[in-house]
């Protein structure tokens, strides 16, 4: 066979029909460590290990069809992050949550899963809000302080230039002062806009007196990750 021939023939192949299973995870202690690209492989490994069949996307490369809806920075734990994992034949969400489950290591374990029909749009398109627990010396009023101001500016590095840029339109509200340590806060997140916990904390430093130290120790927890425009957010579970 010729070269180009194979070539084709490649991006010819019929479509695979994928049976989705969207879980619901949890990531703390050490596995907060692991980056992205090292969490896909955990996935994929876990999920081999367990004995069942995943798709793998077609071409010169394949990869496993697997994806998550919002990279968490390193360092962070989660109670409530999504993935999409595509399985070539129909899983019952119950038995892949445990089957999975026991191919993870300490730390990472799957909440809950759910079968969806194959997704019309991607799983980090969807995603449009998050909530953080940020645990710090005195937070909860400095944060609160914080989202009274109109305009929160601070600098950030782009294409090798430093520019300004106003990032109150990206916060949305706090929602529970659970102590003076520690408090609860929704900010926009997802494709379109997106507000990381480290910028928020460089803002505390700026404007409310933080302590360097203090922001650096933070202990930082996403504790939801919702669709849908605020205020009518809506669980990712059934979005598709």
């Amino acid at each position: 066979m010729r070269e180009d021939e194979r070539r084709k023939l490649m991006t010819t192949k019929q479509h695979q029909t994928a049976y989705v299973c969207r879980c619901r995870f949890s990531r703390t202690g050490a596995t907060s460590f692991i980056g992205h690209l090292d969490l896909k492989t955990v996935f994929e490994r876990a999920v081999r290990r367990a004995g069942l069949s995943m798709l793998y996307s077609q071409g010169f490369n394949p990869r496993p069809m697997l994806v998550f809806a919002l990279p968490l920075g390193v360092g962070i734990d989660t109670r409530a992050d999504y993935v999409d994992i595509s399985m070539a034949v129909p899983q019952d969400p119950e038995e892949f949550r445990d089957k999975v489950n026991e191919e993870l290591p300490d730390g990472l374990r799957i909440e809950s899963c759910v079968t969806i029909d194959e997704p019309k749009r991607s799983l980090m398109s969807v995603v449009t809000t998050a909530c953080y627990t940020l645990e710090a010396p005195e937070i909860s009023q400095k944060l609160i302080n914080l989202f009274k101001m109109e305009t929160v500016e601070i600098e950030k590095k782009s294409k090798g230039k430093i520019k300004t840029a106003d990032i109150r339109p990206l916060m949305i509200k706090p929602v529970e002062a659970i102590s003076p340590d520690l408090i609860e806060v929704m900010v926009y997140a997802g494709s379109v806009k997106n507000l990381r916990p480290d910028v928020l904390l460089s803002a505390l430093v700026r404007y409310e007196g933080l302590s360097q130290d203090a922001a650096a120790d933070c202990v930082v927890t996403r504790t939801g990750l919702f669709g849908g425009e605020y205020p009518d957010i809506e669980e990712i579970e059934g979005l598709v």
